[in-house]
């Protein structure tokens, strides 16, 4: 007889947390919760919702997530993936902090008291990284973490409390420092890398994209959903012991590619007639973040758990491109 897996992902209308249960639910073992502030939309590409539930809940409500948890008997895995992107960081502060910090410490409390233990996978980001190691080499497992921006920051914190919480055998969790994952669908978010996804979706679409940083040698760890989606996969039935119980990072497989090596990409993928739907526009404080995140790493804690990787720009690029046909 199967036992029901229940998994529970928090930033339900989000980018990747769609993705995931679209995977998930292929395997009939699953049954997936999205929550977000609205009930979530249905994920694309899921028409059986038997086993999918969409749930309306403010996570900063200790009631609402009381309610929340006990929508399933016990879980099998939790993903935190909500919160607010690093530019709504940068420009309100206290909301990161209600909801980065605050929100997701209570949701911590409460999984903590459950009587099962479920593995948590808990988006963090690269944004922990920062000056003068993020522009001084490649990025290891003992490269300290220095953010320069509130969301990098925020999530560093997290970082610490779970490790902290992991160690004390309160949860069994990983916490995923998430490179940018592109090509994304949908409207831009709030993130200062929003553009590397606009780079692709936005031409393909017949519009124009504003690159705010113009030296083609700047670097920047990308990824594609379906490589992330895999990797959150393989994350959750990692083994516990895969890494000491105090030290619960992982820096998630990207490549590193330069602006030029994302042109080239998109004239090889897009077609050089869209080009100029390329234009450069300046922006100095997202031109201050994303040259304070990693440019290169050797990803050893990934390699050792197994991780997947892409294989270059134009197999990111044409991932999305080819879906467009679909």
């Amino acid at each position: 007889m199967s036992t029901t897996k229940n998994i529970l992902i928090t930033g339900g209308s989000g980018f990747l947390g769609p993705m995931l249960a679209a995977k998930l639910l292929n395997d009939p073992s699953y049954h997936v919760v999205l929550t977000d502030l609205q009930a979530p939309p249905q994920p694309a590409g899921v028409s059986d919702t038997a086993s999918l539930e969409r749930v309306a809940a403010d996570l900063t409500s200790t009631s609402d997530i009381d309610h929340l948890l006990s929508t399933r008997p016990s879980w099998h895995a939790i993903f935190i993936f909500h919160g607010i992107m690093s530019v709504g960081c940068e420009e309100n502060l206290d909301l990161s902090t209600k909801v980065n910090l605050g929100a997701t410490q209570s949701l911590l409390k409460a999984i903590s008291s459950l009587s099962s233990k479920p593995r948590i996978v808990y988006a963090s980001t690269q944004a922990v990284y920062g000056p003068p190691y993020t522009t001084n080499g490649t990025i290891t497992d003992d490269t300290p973490a220095t953010p320069v921006g509130v969301y990098g920051t925020h999530k560093l914190i997290m970082e610490a409390h779970i490790n902290d919480l992991n160690r004390r055998g309160l949860i069994d969790a990983f916490a995923v420092r998430l490179p940018t994952v592109t090509v994304r669908p949908g409207a831009p978010s709030r993130s200062a890398a929003a553009w590397i996804s606009g780079i692709v979706r936005e031409p393909m679409a017949g519009l124009e994209c504003s690159i705010p940083i113009e030296d083609r040698s700047a670097r920047q760890v990308i990824c594609s959903p379906r490589v992330m989606i895999e990797n959150f996969v393989r994350v959750m039935n990692a083994p516990s012991d895969s890494m000491p119980a105090h030290i619960r990072a992982i820096y998630m497989p990207g490549i590193s590619v330069t602006l030029g090596d994302m042109y080239a990409a998109f004239e090889e993928v897009c077609g050089k007639e869209r080009l100029h739907l390329l234009k450069t526009e300046k922006v100095p404080e997202y031109e201050r973040l994303l040259n304070s995140w990693p440019q290169t790493s050797d990803f050893g804690n990934a390699r050792r758990i197994g991780l997947v990787f892409d294989e270059s720009c134009s197999q990111v690029f044409r991932e999305y491109v080819n879906g467009l046909k679909k």
